[in-house]
């Protein structure tokens, strides 16, 4: 997609400015992650070598921006981005705020959205999201047609297809959903009008910028999340930066393609302390009564096996042969608590996002897929 174009007071600026830049040389088979999300090649902006003239302004959503005024001139200063294709950027970008949600359910009469009754218990709710018989049958096809790539991150990751397949259940319901909001909107918004993590949001949008500049991407349309997260995997800005690998080896890391967004998974998680060697994620614990309240749980905890078996009464219903320290895992249903011990690799994927709930979720989705697919 061409940049829109600009004022004439700027067309002038950058014919007066050209033989003063030097065109980024364009990645080679830069072109799958565009046609993946149904883009052309993105016009990529000019590194500047001499000091431009940023008189032109922000227009639109954001004109008078101060905190993007500031922002525009670092990243001018600091990493090279041409001013006039900053403030293209940035003046054609939208305030989510302003962007109207349609309906994600049925209309009654008088316009409303209809909202659905959800099964009772906190556990419940969250798990019916992602696990649901269509999710575990894309699973099954997504598994099928990519498990020579799925048992080589095996290999080279030592983590095993199902934990991969939970993630892009969970994330993307295995590519059906990448995100219907333009990141730079997303991103813009968040970092730039007094959200409360507006320091987190400026970072990756910096981060953003770098990496689509990169990775040869037109910035003005990728499409992801609400919290700017993209790809199947939906990685944000830094872990794009961090993580994503071209596991493919076509040249280009491109996580809309299936391959290298296994690929970065598997990569993300080795990289975070994944042990090849422990297959053992989670299992299910028993203790007295309906709910727990004795001690504190959750992903970020940590306890002795032996002091939970001999003080507490808590113990694994099978056997595990994990001996290290365990997360106590607390999943509220309608009528009881589920308990359940997590070990270490349970503490990794958490660092996907941390939530006990996410962790488990991914676990879950990824065993069920693997029951409707090998009947065990």
């Amino acid at each position: 997609m061409k940049i829109n174009q600009l004022t004439t007071l700027t067309l002038s600026l950058l014919l007066f400015t050209a033989c003063s830049t030097k065109t980024i040389k364009p990645i080679e088979n830069n072109t799958s992650i565009q046609s993946n999300i149904g883009i052309q090649p993105a016009a990529i902006p000019t590194i500047a070598t001499e000091t431009a003239d940023n008189s032109s302004g922000l227009g639109g959503d954001f004109a008078g921006n101060w905190k993007l005024t500031e922002f525009i001139e670092r990243m001018h200063n600091q990493h090279n981005f041409e001013y006039a294709y900053l403030y293209t950027l940035f003046s054609n970008a939208r305030d989510t705020n302003q962007i109207v949600e349609p309906c994600k359910t049925s209309v009654d009469s008088s316009g409303n959205c209809i909202v659905k009754v959800k099964p009772k218990g906190k556990w419940d709710r969250y798990r019916g999201m992602f696990i649901y018989d269509r999710n575990i049958n894309r699973g099954v096809a997504f598994w099928e047609e990519h498990e020579a790539t799925l048992n080589r991150a095996y290999q080279e990751y030592g983590v095993l297809p199902e934990f991969i397949i939970g993630v892009l259940g969970v994330e993307t319901a295995y590519g059906v959903n990448f995100g219907k909001k333009r990141v730079i909107d997303v991103l813009t918004t968040k970092g730039m009008l007094g959200d409360r993590r507006e320091r987190f949001y400026t970072k990756q949008l910096e981060k953003f910028l770098i990496m689509t500049r990169d990775s040869n991407l037109d910035a003005s349309v990728l499409m992801g999340s609400n919290a700017g997260a993209m790809g199947y995997g939906q990685f944000i800005a830094s872990s794009y930066l961090a993580f994503a690998v071209d596991f493919n080896g076509d040249g280009v890391t491109d996580l809309w393609n299936a391959e290298d967004a296994i690929g970065s998974i598997a990569n993300y998680f080795a990289m975070n302390g994944w042990k090849r060697n422990l297959t053992e994620v989670v299992t299910r614990a028993k203790y007295k009564g309906n709910r727990f309240k004795r001690l504190k749980t959750g992903f970020k905890t940590k306890y002795s096996q032996y002091k939970l078996r001999k003080k507490h009464n808590i113990t694994a219903r099978n056997k595990l042969k994990y001996k290290g320290p365990v997360s106590l895992i607390k999943l509220p249903k309608y009528s009881y608590d589920e308990l359940w011990f997590g070990t270490h690799n349970f503490r990794v994927i958490t660092t996907y996002n941390h939530s006990t709930f996410y962790g488990m979720v991914v676990y879950q989705l990824g065993q069920e897929v693997k029951r409707k697919r090998y009947g065990r």
